[in-house]
């Protein structure tokens, strides 16, 4: 699963830097669109059809088809047309791909620690998302860092990029064929119809909690947009060559997978509330080295700060935030929806943030960015406050209905001593 995602989405961070810049940004918008209708209508579908195991297959099936259009569109870099309609397409794909692999990953991820729990009992679920949340962040993000590194050096060796694209798309293929050997995992509930995930969506709406915990989903969505879209456009292609895009996108990647592997320890020790303060600070620092340090031009190698931030934020996002959710949605029956949330938030920022990257300047989309980062901490204590007064709520529901029980109990048990006594005195005179 980390090879074919870390080989297939190289094309993503690389698009507005390698092909026309305006079809770089339509199509990733594109791939962000179809993800959040892909998350919504088929989700569901293919995962009580397939299994969560068959959903991930599908997802990076489809990912490799995304790939091999990629090289179409590489290969044809002076025929505009041909950029359009087959990056165009392949985003679709890519999309069709990300909103079925995520839903399904996610209830993996949820399966996975109830699976644990069975074994170890004793154990706090909390820890345990934290925990494997860290472990997967690590190796998931590791072979992201490999894929775009071997990318940026084989570029700066001057191979082709349609080569390279070949290449990746090739090992993406063999992703997928090791990913058979993953055990296969099923959902406790019965088959969904197709509109289902619409429903369980909407049903999760009603829920405040999950869209004061988006908060940091929007953020990571908007701001990795910003990154991949404008700043590598505008700035490290331009200042530093095409490798520098791929190589600082395996930094971020590397940052990302080194400090995912200390946040999950950390997180169980105290509390993921902190690194989601952290996650939303990362990210603010990056919109304020625009207005503060007058970022980018001129910059250089020190561009790499950028993708430092990104990196440590990416790691809060993609481990403790996977952590998050699990522990205010536990139940089977709503991780699923829960994870397809994360997904569409995350999706519809990135799509935004590519459309506006065509019509607005960095100055504009940075502070979008910062206004995100600084509404997040306070969105997830709000969900904290709501969830503690909704466990309030019912244990004095629960209270309340067991006082009246006990009641009845003792009013019944009074009417019964009543009448044995009215019985023993009718008895009494009977004798008499």
């Amino acid at each position: 699963f980390a090879i074919n995602h870390g080989v297939v989405t190289t094309p993503l961070v690389i698009a507005t830097s390698v092909l026309n810049q305006q079809v770089g940004y339509i199509g990733n918008a594109l791939l962000n669109i179809s993800t959040v209708v892909s998350a919504l209508l088929l989700g569901a579908t293919v995962v009580h059809a397939l299994g969560l195991r068959g959903g991930v297959l599908f997802g990076m099936g489809f990912y490799c088809l995304y790939a091999g259009l990629f090289v179409i569109a590489a290969v044809a870099k002076d025929a505009v047309e041909v950029q359009w309609v087959t990056f165009c397409a392949g985003s679709v794909c890519a999309g069709i791909a990300a909103g079925v692999l995520w839903t399904s990953q996610g209830g993996y991820f949820s399966r996975t620690v109830d699976l644990i729990l069975e074994q170890e009992p004793e154990s706090d679920r909390a820890a345990i998302s934290a925990k494997l949340a860290g472990q997967f962040a690590f190796v998931y993000l590791g072979f992201e860092v490999a894929a775009k590194l071997l990318w940026a050096f084989l570029d700066w060796v001057g191979m082709q990029g349609w080569i390279i694209a070949i290449i990746f798309t090739l090992i993406g293929v063999g992703s997928l064929l090791l990913q058979m050997r993953a055990r296969a995992l099923d959902t406790a509930q019965a088959p969904a119809h197709w509109t289902s995930k619409v429903k369980a969506a909407a049903f999760t709406w009603r829920d405040p909690v999950i869209f004061l915990l988006g908060g940091l989903n929007i953020t990571f969505g908007f701001c990795a947009a910003f990154m991949n879209g404008y700043v590598n456009a505008n700035y490290t292609s331009k200042q530093l060559g095409s490798f520098a895009v791929a190589m600082l996108a395996a930094f971020t990647a590397l940052t990302a997978a080194v400090m995912s592997k200390l946040f999950g320890p950390l997180s169980a020790r105290i509390g993921k509330g902190p690194l989601v303060f952290l996650g939303s600070f990362c990210f603010l620092c990056i919109p304020l080295s625009i207005f503060l340090v007058g970022c980018c031009a001129g910059w250089g190698w020190w561009l790499v700060v950028l993708y430092l931030l990104q990196g440590m934020g990416r790691a809060i996002f993609e481990s403790t935030n996977k952590g998050v959710f699990a522990d205010f949605f536990p139940r089977p029956e709503d991780s699923v929806g829960a994870f397809a949330n994360v997904m569409l938030q995350v999706t519809l920022a990135f799509a935004l943030c590519f459309f506006l990257s065509g019509s607005f300047q960095g100055r504009t989309l940075g502070l979008i960015v910062a206004v995100l980062a600084l509404l997040t901490p306070l969105g997830f204590l709000s969900a904290k406050w709501l969830r503690h007064m909704q466990a309030k709520r019912a244990a004095d529901e629960a209270k309340m209905r067991a006082d009246g029980e006990g009641a009845e109990t003792e009013g019944s048990s009074e009417d019964m001593e009543s009448n044995s006594d009215a019985d023993d005195q009718a008895n009494s005179k009977e004798a008499q």
